[in-house]
């Protein structure tokens, strides 16, 4: 299952984000994208997104450019961590985190290591401080990215990483009005 998503994974047409470069800490561009739901109606100024028929969100340019890739990240999440419920995606290609906590996820994020690297751990820093390392290759960890600040360790090879979690856009919207 792993290595049939691994091949739908290479095949996406990555770019360079700039959002997420301040994360990376190797030298050279950051290739992740957002798949799934956004807040945001406008790509440019001409430009808008597709509304999600079911909520008030509209998807992602990756969501609209890969309709087909919903209904995979759907099967194998039945597979592998049923129930399991998720409205986004981030999908990273060759990115080290730097150490960092998620700031609009909600609850618990799996996160799934995929390609032919050495290396690439993921760090969970647990609340006394201590750092416990998780290999990612071909594994599923789950963790509170939001409470736990994590990281990547060096690696070597071509690494993707899929991280399927909650997004509520009202943390945020709350965060910038002052409230807690």
């Amino acid at each position: 299952d792993c290595c049939i998503l691994q091949e739908y994974i290479e095949d996406l047409d990555f770019i360079h984000n700039r959002r997420r470069a301040k994360l990376n800490s190797k030298k050279g561009k950051t290739f992740s994208m957002l798949y799934g739901l956004t807040p945001y109606s406008r790509i440019t100024k001409k430009i808008s997104r597709q509304k999600d028929p079911n909520s008030n969100y509209y998807y992602t340019m990756a969501r609209t450019q890969y309709p087909q890739l919903m209904e995979i990240f759907e099967e194998f999440r039945d597979l592998h961590f049923s129930g399991f419920q998720f409205n986004t995606i981030t999908i990273n290609k060759n990115l080290q985190c730097k150490e960092h906590k998620d700031k609009l996820n909600c609850g618990k994020s799996i996160m799934l290591g995929l390609g032919d690297y050495y290396g690439g751990l993921l760090g969970i820093r647990d609340e006394n401080g201590k750092v416990k390392l998780h290999a990612t290759q071909y594994k599923l960890i789950k963790f509170d990215g939001h409470k736990y600040s994590h990281f990547t360790t060096p690696f070597t090879g071509t690494r993707y990483t899929l991280v399927f979690y909650q997004i509520h856009w009202s943390i945020k919207k709350k965060k910038n009005l002052g409230e807690q």
